[in-house]
């Protein structure tokens, strides 16, 4: 027979040392002073009044709701106005659909007021800035 010390490391076989098992229960135990009691739906309405709080989710799909319904409105009105108007920019003259036209039209409004926003968050973040380095 061969000895384990002296064959290939190959055929060695070692176990790991085990490690003692950890005791949880051993830690303080949970007092009822210590536990909160988990708050219900009935206790969360006589806090506020029998209202439940929106959410953010909430808002967000309604928001999906209306902008889906106004887009239909916009579809429907695209549809109806069908018929060709001028539309004359500079030197350049396009026929186009009344509802296009109006549509192009809302659009760059929206573009124009974005950028103005966008400006003045960017001169207000600059000033924010200014007064914190102060």
């Amino acid at each position: 027979m061969t000895n384990p010390e002296n064959s290939p490391e190959e055929f060695r076989t070692s176990t790991p040392a085990e490690e003692p098992l950890t005791d949880y229960s051993a830690e303080a135990p949970a007092t009822e002073s210590s536990v909160e009691p988990v708050p219900t739906t009935s206790d969360y309405e006589e806090k506020n009044d029998g209202k439940v709080k929106g959410s953010f989710a909430a808002s967000t799909w309604i928001a999906l709701i209306v902008g889906f319904l106004l887009l239909i409105v916009l579809i429907i009105f695209i549809l109806q106005n069908q018929h060709q108007v001028p539309l004359n920019f500079l030197n350049w003259s396009v026929q186009f659909p009344a509802g296009v036209t109006y549509l192009i039209c809302a659009i760059s409004g929206a573009l124009i007021m974005a950028l103005v926003g966008g400006w003045r968050m960017f001169e207000l973040r600059r000033q924010v800035r200014k007064q914190a380095r102060r």
